[in-house]
This record gives structure tokens, sequence and C-alpha cells, in this order.
């Protein structure tokens, strides 16, 4: 590309992505079709981790912990070794981190908090309840998981702790301005992620990977189509959830990107970057950053997803009756990219 068609390109995305709002509405506000669920019966098993944990009697744990490891059979052990476990003290045992983690003055504070924002989680559960029929609305033979929320110390906001059991750490939804969030560690566009309103798609983002699992290669295409495959299976289970909450983006980066949409493509393959490998200079197509500035200045981090997302669409709108198990066991991202013809049409 001439420099001259590149100042081009980029001058017309700035403008795009600043006036977007003006003149565009956000592909998905929460009220495209969805299948009618309403009928189906799901039994929602929801533990409030927490709860137990900070309960426990601190001069009598040995006694006590027992029965907690016969009500969290599969979180407990995984709770001590990944969160709580000092991993400075190798020789640490289960009940000294267990000890050592519930006695810390930073973390029965930052228990405190959690208490204070989430005493009730009534809509939540009603959240993961509806999202559960969408899951055995499309996955029937799929086991359905069971929730449990904890206070991490600022380690996970979801995380799937095996096929079966997803944990939610609450501490990663206090608010973006919430004095426990170091900057240095926890930049501005990714703290304002940290909010009640994304702790379902946080969720679901979690299950969706899961389902989906690692891309079938190390080229951006491979990242591009499985993270646009997650997306897509996200729409499914949150058909109310906005686009930009799925992407972590603002309204206006949102619908920047549907503005730009034929405009990123052509700077992607003029880039020629769909099948180099994943490296350092191309990252922040596919992984979280501030912004893409090496496809445009004002582009928002992982663009190459949601164009990914969007290849994704257009191969079952051409393949409609595809299902999402069969989706989930394409495994070419180029053969989806080839089938789906994708060809973004510029917004007038």
């Amino acid at each position: 590309m001439s420099t001259t068609r590149n100042i081009i390109y980029t001058a017309a995305a700035l403008l795009c992505w600043s006036s977007a709002a003006f003149f565009y509405g956000c592909q998905n506000d929460g009220t495209q079709d969805a299948p009618d669920v309403s009928n189906i019966k799901v039994n929602l098993q929801f533990q409030r981790f927490e709860h137990a944990l900070f309960a426990l009697d601190t001069t009598r744990l040995a006694d006590d912990l027992p029965a907690l490891a016969k009500q969290y059979p599969d979180f407990l052990p995984f709770f001590i070794a990944e969160i709580a476990h000092d991993e400075t003290n190798p020789n640490e045992s289960p009940l000294d981190a267990i000890a050592g983690f519930v006695t810390a003055p930073q973390v029965r504070r930052l228990n405190d908090s959690c208490q204070a924002q989430y005493a009730n989680l009534d809509w939540l559960q009603r959240d993961l309840e509806q999202m559960l029929r969408y899951h055995r609305h499309y996955f029937p033979n799929k086991v359905q998981p069971r929730f449990v929320t904890a206070v991490t110390e600022f380690i996970g906001d979801a995380y799937a702790v095996n096929d079966s059991l997803v944990m939610i750490g609450l501490d990663m939804f206090l608010g973006e301005n919430f004095s426990g969030y170091n900057p240095d560690y926890f930049p501005q566009y990714i703290r304002r992620q940290f909010h009640k309103k994304y702790i379902t798609t946080k969720v679901a983002l979690t299950m969706c990977s899961r389902l989906v699992g690692p891309p079938p290669g190390e080229k951006i295409l491979d990242h591009m189509i499985n993270n646009g495959k997650i997306l897509y299976l996200m729409d499914c289970l949150l058909p109310s959830v906005p686009d930009s909450i799925k992407m972590g983006y603002t309204r206006a980066q949102i619908e920047g990107c549907y503005v730009n949409e034929q405009e990123v493509w052509a700077r992607l393959l003029e880039l020629n970057v769909l099948y180099q490998p994943l490296n350092n200079k191309n990252q922040k197509i596919v992984t979280p950053s501030p912004s893409t500035d090496n496809v445009f200045q004002e582009s928002p981090g992982e663009i190459g997803n949601w164009v990914g997302w969007q290849i994704v669409k257009a191969y079952f709108q051409r393949y409609p009756n595809t299902t999402l198990e069969e989706l989930l066991n394409l495994r070419d991202a180029q053969s989806i990219l080839e089938k789906a013809r994708y060809k973004p049409k510029r917004v007038n």
C-alpha cells in the first residue's frame, strides 16, 4: 500500500471511529431474535464458597476443613493449589494455605468489599439460569456447569475449573474505580470491565472457550476464527447482551467496528498478517490491548477477533443449518474463511 493510500485509510478510520455513534446504531442492542427457551427446565447449582470459607473458625481450622472439603470436593483442592497457596513456600500444607489466606488482613478487607457489594446475588442466579436454558437448547447432551463464587485476591474473574464447574471471582467486579485495583496491573481498558454487568458475560466466555478449545494452529487467522467461534457461541447463550459488552468495548468502539468493517478487513489483507504466526508485533490483533494501532490508530484491541466473529456469522448465513455442535468440530480456519466468502460491505 502506498504512503498516500495509508494516510487516506487512516484518516477515514479516525473520522468514522470518532463519529460512528452519530450515524450508526449498535449492531446488537439486545433486541435480536432468539429461540424461545422458556419451557426448558434447568437445575441451577450455585454456591457461595466465600461465605463458607470466611465463616470458618480460624482457631480450629484443622477440625472444620474436612467439612468444607466435603461440601466443595472438586473446588477446594483447586482453590488451595491455585489461589490460596503461597508460591514462595513450596512446602506449605493445604491447612497452612487456607489459614494464611483467610487470616490475611488485605484478603479479609477484600471479602468485606465483596460482601458489601454482592450481599444478594439473586439477579445473577436468574441471569445464569437463563443462560443455562440456551445452553441446554443448543447443547442438550453437554453437562451443564455448576457455579461457585469466591474471593481470589485478583487472580481471576471467571474460570472453568473443569467441564462441570465455573468459578466466579467476585473481587474482579468491584467497579473500575475500586481502590484495590493497581492501575499498573489493571489499565483502564481492562478495569472498565470490572463491573457487575460483565459477570455473566465473563462466565459465558469461559464456558464457550472451554467448548471451542484452543486454536488449531498459531497463525493469526487460526486465532481470529477460533475466537470468532467463541464469540458466536456467546451470542447464542447471551442473545440480549450487547456486542460491546461481549467484546469489552465502549459503545463508540463497537459502532466504529461496524462502520469501518470493510476498511479493517482490507487493512488486514494489506498487512499480509493473516498467515503470520502470533508474535509480539501482531498480537494486539487477537489479544487484549488498549488498541490495535498497527491496523488503525483508533481501532480497539482484539479487532481481529471481532473480524473473526463476522466471518463465522457469514459462514452461518451461507450454511444456516449448521448446528453449534458441528461448529465445534470445524477446526480448519482456512476452510471456514473460504466457505464463508466473507466480503464486508461499505457503510455509507
